[in-house]
């Protein structure tokens, strides 16, 4: 046998080695070619885009300059019409004016004649503080104020935003002021329906709905009734608007309360002064005038 015949497997096993690592370079070549194309028709694709938003910028450029001027006539348009509802809302209104100006002039006419003076229990001034909600307080609804006896603010006086009653003081420092929510589980405070004048009690429920308590059975209240403070007990000015009644989960009245669902950054305090108790004097001293009176009217008839 020849050497060349006997070499023949072995140059067979070199070639399959050589065909398989030619493979191999190959594969590895067109998958880094691969992804270099990837990254190519990437970048070209950004290239693209930027060239192509240029050019639909440069296009839209007056079809946004249509779109805004028709946009201007349809506004104007509507303001138009909104003028003129406003118009017909302000004559609707000026005749209720009217008619509220004739009252307070009629109610101003007969306070004077039965020597009444203000019939308000709205206090002429308020002071303006800042409040903001407690989270780790002694209440679950309450709120500090920056403002306490240095602007003469004292326990009971009611806290206000300009949507309805907020709560009442409760502890006053000397430059801040502790308020209890009228949602808060401890608040109780007399209320009345604006309608029917009715009185009830509103207890808070450390829910956004406190509810009415202590009705009597021939009060009138209705769903969709105003609910103010009464004034009763003398702890709260009268007339201070608080919410709406709502029908409760248990038959109940509910109070939806105004101020709330709102963010409350400011709030007035009203220094309420109540109406004041008599003063109050001794069995004897009464006893005492009594005969003093009654010996001067004998005295009188003597003579």
């Amino acid at each position: 046998m020849s050497n060349s015949g006997y070499n023949r497997p072995q140059r067979r096993r070199n070639l399959r080695r050589g065909l398989a690592a030619f493979l191999v370079l190959i594969s590895a070549f067109m998958l880094l070619a691969d992804r270099q194309q990837e990254y190519m028709l990437a970048s070209g694709r950004l290239k693209a885009d930027d060239v192509s938003a240029k050019i639909m910028g440069f296009i839209a450029t007056p079809v946004r300059g249509m779109e805004s001027l028709f946009t201007g006539a349809e506004n104007r348009k509507n303001a138009y019409e909104d003028n003129i509802r406003l118009r017909a809302e302000v004559e609707r209104l000026r005749v209720f004016e009217n008619r509220v100006l004739d009252v307070e002039m009629r109610v101003r006419r007969f306070e004077d004649m039965l020597s009444m003076g203000n019939s308000s229990d709205l206090p002429d001034t308020k002071v303006i503080a800042r409040a903001v909600s407690e989270s780790m307080g002694p209440f679950v609804h309450s709120a500090l104020i920056n403002v306490g006896r240095n602007k003469n603010i004292s326990v009971g006086d009611a806290v206000m935003t300009t949507d309805g009653l907020y709560g009442h003081i409760i502890r006053s420092g000397s430059g801040s002021s502790r308020v209890l929510l009228l949602n808060d589980l401890s608040s109780r405070i007399s209320v009345m329906s604006q309608r029917s004048l009715s009185r009830a009690i509103l207890l808070g429920t450390n829910t956004k709905r406190p509810r009415l308590d202590y009705v009597s059975l021939e009060a009138d209240w209705q769903i969709g009734d105003r609910v103010v403070t009464s004034g009763d007990g003398g702890v709260l000015p009268r007339g201070l608007q608080i919410g709406v009644i709502v029908a409760g989960q248990q038959n109940d009245f509910e109070v939806e309360l105004f101020y709330l669902d709102k963010p409350v950054d400011w709030v007035w305090v009203y220094p309420f002064t109540p109406i004041s108790a008599p003063e109050e004097t001794l069995p004897s001293d009464n006893l005492q005038q009594g005969d003093g009176q009654h010996k001067a009217r004998e005295k009188k008839v003597s003579e």
